[in-house]
């Protein structure tokens, strides 16, 4: 029997993960039974391409569009009136049809943030070369509060979140599988950024993984300076990596454009009249007409984004918060909750944004040692111990700095869950660092080492389960929800 389990470890892992991660992330992921965040405006606007309206949306459609295939494909609906969304950007429960199921349009962003944790473990095991450490961090993935509840929702993040660990995991593969880098490499990427740029346009940061890829293509001719030979490259594998991108991107748009055939109760949102007239023509999937529409669907998401007002913390009920705040999970966010008093008893099922904080702090402690290492090997000349890992460690830093610097100038107000992307690169870093600190225990499977590991990793699911009422909607009493408000600045507002 061990002769077998060693034979197929390198399945057996992953597949227990998996079957753990669909558990977690799906198990009655169509409760509640209620709109809640943005629900409110991703279900109208999937519904939308479904029977083929126009509309227009802040973001890219492709989250949408995958909700509206998961929910024609599906059909838990199928019967029911639900035109009264066609006819409005933002809908209530009472626009929903008697009997609604949300399992269709909730269904993308759950299974594919389930799935994700195939990328992630596939991630730490390239680059580590150790099955038990990429096994016990993809836990973080698993078993984090924040991520599980924001996903089992017909929202964008969970979406976005696997296209981003497929780029990632794409790229590590090709710079681990100790062949050439050949241009597909570049074109593939290019695909996955631009999945991920379609869903939200924040994932314009996997535009670095381009970055990464041709300097682990051309680092000897980088250093070497030979330029000519650098500029070469630059010629081919630019066009190479940005052309697909760009039809990605364009491509999602354009079957957007060419699905809205009508428009539902005179909404415009400020369409141009030509624009119009290439709808009431039926001229929405020639190229002119798509032209004419992505100019304006550009133009509405700029308007958009200049009129999101700015953060006001002394606003009552704001939600939004600074992200300098958010590693340490300011500001958590209630999305819903749901009051019943029995003999003078309340219990309240919440669902609430809040993080796992053992996740959440050890990321921060992860990146303050990657950072502290990063700084003593450029600025100290200290030696380093294992030269591809502390690479992979740079990246890994960078990308989350580089994330959060960008966030930190915009201007609008933005929400705890925006930091989830940055999340998932210090997850990943966390995972790299022990490695690096312990990678001579590691190698010699040190019983005390793995014993810790495994003590970490039992710390994360014990703490996960103790704040899964909030995540899962489990009726608490508010004496039970002040058991749970363990730091002010996550402002937990308690039900009573």
């Amino acid at each position: 029997m061990l002769g077998t389990i060693k034979k197929y470890a390198p399945w057996l892992i992953p597949a227990l993960l998996l079957i753990i991660s669909l558990l977690v992330y799906m198990t009655n992921y169509n409760s509640p039974r209620a709109l809640f965040w943005d629900e409110n405006y991703h279900i109208a606007a999937a519904q939308k391409h479904i029977d083929g309206v126009m509309y227009m949306e802040p973001h890219p459609p492709l989250g949408k569009m995958l909700m509206a295939a998961s929910e024609a494909l599906l059909g838990v609906n199928s019967g029911k009136d639900k035109s009264a969304l066609n006819g409005k950007t933002y809908i209530t429960h009472d626009d929903l049809p008697s009997g609604f199921s949300y399992a269709g349009m909730r269904l993308p962003s759950t299974l594919m943030m389930a799935l994700s944790v195939l990328f992630f473990y596939g991630i730490v095991r390239r680059i580590t070369g150790h099955r038990l450490v990429a096994a016990a961090f993809s836990c973080l993935l698993i078993f984090d509060n924040a991520l599980v509840v924001h996903s089992r929702a017909a929202m964008l993040e969970g979406i976005q979140l696997f296209f981003i660990l497929a780029a990632l995991y794409y790229l590590v593969r090709s710079a681990t599988q100790n062949q050439p880098i050949r241009l597909h490499h570049y074109a593939i990427l290019g695909i996955l950024v631009g999945l991920g740029v379609a869903v939200k346009v924040n994932g314009a940061v996997l535009l670095l993984l381009m970055v990464v890829l041709f300097f682990i293509d051309q680092w000897d001719n980088v250093k070497h300076w030979r330029l000519l030979a650098v500029f070469k490259r630059l010629c081919t594998s630019v066009p190479s990596a940005v052309l697909p991108l760009l039809a990605v991107f364009f491509g999602v748009f354009y079957l957007h454009i060419a699905m809205g055939t009508s428009i539902a109760n005179n909404m415009h949102y400020k369409a141009s009249p030509e624009y119009l007239s290439v709808i009431r023509e039926g001229r929405t999937h020639t190229p002119s007409g798509f032209i004419t529409g992505m100019k304006d669907h550009w133009r509405f998401m700029a308007e958009y984004a200049d009129g999101v007002p700015r953060l006001d913390v002394c606003k009552p009920g704001e939600n939004g918060s600074a992200a300098v705040g958010w590693p340490l999970g300011t500001k958590s966010i209630s999305y819903r909750w749901d009051k019943n008093v029995i003999q003078g008893q309340s219990w309240v099922r919440h669902i609430y944004l809040v993080a796992n904080p053992v996740v959440w702090f050890s990321v921060v402690f992860g990146l303050v040692l990657s950072i502290s290492l990063i700084v003593s090997r450029f600025v100290y000349r200290q030696p380093v111990k294992d030269k591809p890992l502390f690479g992979w460690i740079c990246v890994f830093t960078g990308l989350y700095l580089s994330y959060m610097i960008a966030v930190m100038q915009i201007e609008r107000v933005m929400y705890l869950y925006h930091y989830l992307v940055a999340l998932i690169f210090g997850m990943i870093n966390l995972a790299l660092m022990f490695q690096y600190l312990f990678r001579d225990d590691l190698l010699a499977n040190n019983r005390h080492t793995l014993i810790n590991l495994g003590l970490f990793v039992a710390l994360v699911i014990a703490v996960f389960a103790f704040f899964a009422p909030l995540t899962y909607g489990i009726a608490i009493t508010p004496e039970q929800f002040e058991l749970r408000e363990w730091f002010n600045f996550w402002q937990l507002n308690n039900v009573r």
